[in-house]
This record gives structure tokens, C-alpha cells and sequence, in this order.
């Protein structure tokens, strides 16, 4: 199986369940007027990747719970010869001539979705934009920011394209967003991918956490601010391009990450605190001639690495929300399902390296967005 058809099969098979989720899900009850905003990211394609994948960020930014939301993609700019973008969910969305249409649940205010979506190589020349807007069932008070469109670019040059995915905290054993009580503990988990056609050698992560939200247990290799919110942390590993990632036995193109955290006893409840934030940044390219040598040596003490230039720095960062319980009442889903990316965890924190394949695919079903079949299409019960 080529590289080109493994980023389509990874990305549909998690759709499956997250269309199936939506399917589960209460019919939407009357929305009143709410501000949703729309913003599109990981559109640059290094020189000679095969693809990579793109996210539509939706974040309601009003008082009021968004019901019925849909995301348009308009590609009537976008020459799909050159890359295309397939359909993300066959069961939740639908292409009309050049718009494809998804349904998406339900957002509470101050939480955001991401839909991903697959950006194929499939020729030469210009892409063009492309132009993607949500709607939801209420009015909506700043329509301004309502649609976003953004150049879809192969670049002129090689490297690496880190893209970073956190889903809100904490989930339950179905992927979806749970709640967790004031007081309690929970894990925050993020995937690093390698989309680009160069490896990058070393890992700087930052970790942001929301207020009223800290770390339980102080990593080594980390460095932690004083209120014990931000963590800073060097990783001593290679993640090699997607497309040469085979699925067996290392190297490979992910990593999946793990920290313990805690909601503060006296925080806000019930409530969604956002302002997390995971970046990650490559502090050094590996060539493809020197690939297969041993690792280089630690820098001496005083020296500092040059910053490995990545090719789409729009999709290095993501943000998380943790979803606070009612005071007085149990979390739930407060922890992650134990799976074998998870499995092997010490402490609560730590690194588990997953092959490409297996990343894609908890790329995709541990988003925060998860996608609604339409009524009139889901099957008769």
C-alpha cells in the first residue's frame, strides 16, 4: 500500500467512528444567537510529500450552546489536480459539485472543534485556495468571522512539518469529551506527526495548561514555571516523514505524549477552562545521507541547537479546553482509554513512540470535533 492511500485509509477508518459517535448522539434542541468562529490550518505541503492532513477549527465564542452546526468546504478555487481534498466522512458529509458539506455536534460555549480533512498531492503546479464556513441553527451576532480561506501551497522546499493534535480533557473510553471534577485527577494526550519529506531529529515541547489546572508530577528533561502551568520539555527523538513510514518496527512519524494533571479544588464549576496549548518545534534536521547513523551526541553544556525550519508552522500548534464537572458532583471519563499507545506509562507521564499508521488513526479519532449523520440518513431503527 502506497504512502498516499495509507493517509486516506487511517483518516477513513476513523471516521467511521466518529460518524458512528455522532449517530448516538440527542437530536439538537432550539439554538439561541451565538458567535462561532471559523479558522483553517496545515495547508502547506512540503516540496515532495505525498499529502498531509489540514484542520477547519470551529470555536464558539458566545453565551450560548451552537446546535445544527455545518462546515462548508469550497474548492471551486482549489485546482484538484494538482491536490485534492477527499470527502472526510462519507456518512456525515457530502460533496455537491464543488462544496462538500459536515455535519458536527454540538458546541458549548468556549469550546472548539477541529475537523481534519486530507490534502492529497495528485499533480503539478498550483493548487489555489480553499475556502471553508460554518453555520450553525442560531443567529449568529459577528458573522465577520463566520469563514476563512487560505493558500493551499507545495512548497519550493524540503523539511519537516511537525502538526500537533490535542483533544479537550478529559475523554472517555469512546473518544468523546467527559468532564472531571474539581479536586480530581485526569490525562492530557497529544500526537506529534512528521508530514514533511525531511526527518527532525529532537523534540521541544511547551505544554500550557489552563488556569485553575497544574501538573501533578514534574518530568525530567522538563522545565516548569513557578505556578507550575507551563512545562518545557526536550525529547531525544527522531521522527522520520510519513510517507516513509512503513508501520512495522520503527523508525516512525509519531509520538504520542501523556501528562498527569489537576483541576484546583476552588475552580470555577461547572465550566470549560480553555487556554491550553501544546507547541512543538523540531531543534534539528536529519539529512537523508546521515538517516541511518547513530544519533548525534548531546550538545556541551552552554550550546544551543538551531531551530530545524519547518515547512507549515500554522499547524505546530493546538489548543485543549478541560471540562470542569458541577461542583459537588463525579467526573466523567476522567481517564484515558488504556490502549496500547498508553500502555507502559509510568507515573502518569511519558512518551510512547507509535508507527505512523497507528498515529493517524488516533490523530483522527481523538479530535474534539465529532462528526452528526443527518437525520434523514441515518438508518431506520
Amino acid at each position: 500500500m502506497n504512502a498516499r492511500t495509507r493517509v486516506l485509509a487511517y483518516a477513513g477508518a476513523a471516521a467511521v467512528g466518529l460518524v458512528a459517535a455522532g449517530a448516538l448522539g440527542a437530536p439538537a434542541l432550539a439554538a439561541g444567537p451565538t458567535d462561532l468562529s471559523l479558522s483553517l490550518s496545515g495547508t502547506t505541503l512540503a516540496a515532495t510529500t505525498s499529502g498531509k492532513v489540514g484542520f477547519a477549527t470551529v470555536t464558539n465564542k458566545g453565551a450560548e450552546t451552537a446546535t445544527g452546526i455545518v462546515i462548508t468546504f469550497d474548492l471551486s478555487e482549489l485546482d484538484t489536480s494538482v491536490v485534492d481534498l477527499p470527502v472526510p466522512a462519507p456518512d456525515a458529509c457530502e460533496q455537491d459539485g464543488s462544496k462538500i458539506t459536515c455535519h458536527v455536534v454540538d458546541l458549548k460555549p468556549g469550546e472548539n472543534a477541529d475537523l481534519s480533512f486530507e490534502l492529497i498531492r495528485s499533480g503539478d503546479g498550483t493548487p489555489g485556495e480553499l475556502t471553508a464556513t460554518v453555520s450553525h441553527e442560531g443567529d449568529d451576532p459577528e458573522a465577520g468571522n463566520d469563514s476563512a480561506t487560505a493558500t493551499v501551497t507545495i512548497s519550493e522546499n524540503s523539511g519537516p512539518d511537525l502538526t500537533v493534535v490535542v483533544p479537550d480533557v478529559p475523554l472517555n473510553e469512546e473518544g468523546q469529551t467527559g468532564t472531571v471534577a474539581p479536586g480530581e485527577q485526569t490525562e492530557l494526550g497529544y500526537v506529534v506527526a512528521n508530514f514533511g519529506d525531511l526527518s527532525v531529529q529532537d523534540l521541544k515541547l511547551t505544554i500550557q495548561l489552563p488556569q485553575h489546572v497544574t501538573f501533578v508530577e514534574q518530568e525530567e528533561g522538563c522545565e516548569y514555571s513557578s505556578d507550575n502551568r507551563t512545562a518545557t520539555c526536550g525529547y531525544e527523538i527522531t521522527l522520520i516523514p510519513f510517507d516513509e513510514d512503513s508501520g512495522e518496527e520503527g523508525p516512525y512519524s509519531a509520538a504520542g505524549f501523556f501528562n498527569l494533571i489537576k483541576v484546583a479544588d476552588d475552580a470555577p464549576a461547572p465550566a470549560v477552562l480553555g487556554g491550553g496549548l501544546v507547541t512543538a518545534e523540531g531543534t534539528a534536521v536529519q539529512q537523508p545521507e546521515v538517516a541511518a547513523r547513530r544519533a548525534a551526541p548531546a550538545l556541551p553544556e552552554g550550546v544551543e541547537g538551531l531551530s530545524a525550519k519547518d515547512v507549515d508552522e500554522s499547524d505546530n500548534s493546538d489548543e485543549f479546553s478541560v471540562h470542569v464537572a458541577k461542583s459537588g458532583g463525579a467526573g466523567g471519563g476522567g481517564e484515558l482509554p488504556v490502549t496500547g499507545v498508553q500502555a507502559g506509562l509510568i507515573g502518569g507521564v511519558g512518551l510512547v513512540v507509535v508507527a505512523g499508521g497507528g498515529a493517524m488513526l488516533l490523530m483522527s479519532r481523538r479530535r474534539r470535533v465529532v462528526l452528526a449523520v443527518p437525520d434523514d440518513e441515518k438508518p431506520a431503527v
